[in-house]
């Protein structure tokens, strides 16, 4: 039987093939390691990221020449954002530093000109209170003048009732290191529209070019889904002014179902 973990807490398939997963064109966040560094150009240095995972985007934009902190609930993820500093030049490797610490709960002894949290990490917060700590921890580390990114999900409400027709999801990775088959599919998904969050059982599966199953692994996904309006008014309730919203990392209007890209400002 496979062992279950909750998402990203230990070494894991999931973890392993996290990148090859990501980077793949189509997916909902293509364009965003563009976007940020776009933004990083206009309004300058230091970054901050929550929910660096494994440095995808931070160590992109230490490449640019940004000094970015990338800071990490999950000790597997980070040790993967670690091992790639050997691979990166000089320059890069002395502008990125990762912290291991939680996004609603933080403190740095430094403040930053942007503060970003990509694919999805702020929905990892179950809780208004959560969020809106979350957001009070990032104003204080924003410089006045200084900018957050935050990326969500758009939820489809056809697919928020407790018994909405769950759609199969899975995809086909080839891992990094072994180069064997990665099969990674949701199995279970449940909806609680009290609290708008949903719990997914995911299992990945390694099997080699024989057909063997070499590991079998599930770990559970907890996300909270929050409606365009919920973000006005957090933002708002901790001191942010809403500069743009957008429905994907190319700049395009706000639309039903897609994403929610939100650029705010401290004042």
């Amino acid at each position: 039987m496979a062992q279950t973990h909750p998402f990203y807490q230990a070494p894991s398939l999931n973890v392993e093939t996290y990148d090859e997963r990501t980077v793949a064109n189509g997916t909902p966040i293509e364009g965003d390691v563009e976007f940020f560094v776009g933004q990083a150009r206009e309004v300058g240095g230091p970054v901050l990221e929550l929910g660096a995972g494994t440095g995808r985007v931070a160590w992109a934009l230490a490449q640019a020449g940004f000094e970015v902190v990338g800071l990490e609930l999950s000790q597997a993820m980070l040790a993967r954002a670690e091992a790639k500093r050997a691979t990166m030049p000089e320059a890069a490797r002395k502008l990125a530093r990762f912290v291991l610490g939680a996004m609603g709960d933080f403190q740095l002894e430094q403040t930053f000109a942007l503060v970003i949290v990509p694919y999805r990490s702020f929905q990892v917060l179950t809780t208004p209170q959560d969020q809106r700590r979350c957001l009070e921890c990032i104003h204080r580390h924003l410089r006045p003048g200084g900018r957050l990114i935050v990326n969500l999900f758009d939820p489809q409400l056809d697919r928020c009732l407790p018994d909405a027709p769950f759609p199969t999801q899975e995809q086909t990775v080839r891992h990094p290191t072994s180069g064997n088959t990665v099969k990674v599919e949701v199995v279970s998904h449940t909806n609680d529209p009290l609290r708008q969050v949903l719990t997914e059982l995911w299992r990945f599966t390694e099997v080699n070019e024989a057909g063997d199953v070499l590991r079998q692994e599930e770990e559970v996904l907890t996300l909270r889904w929050t409606y365009r309006q919920e973000m006005h008014y957090l933002f708002e309730l901790v001191g942010f002014e809403v500069e743009g919203e957008y429905s994907d990392f190319h700049g395009s209007p706000r639309a039903y179902g897609k994403e929610e890209v939100w650029v705010v400002r401290r004042p």
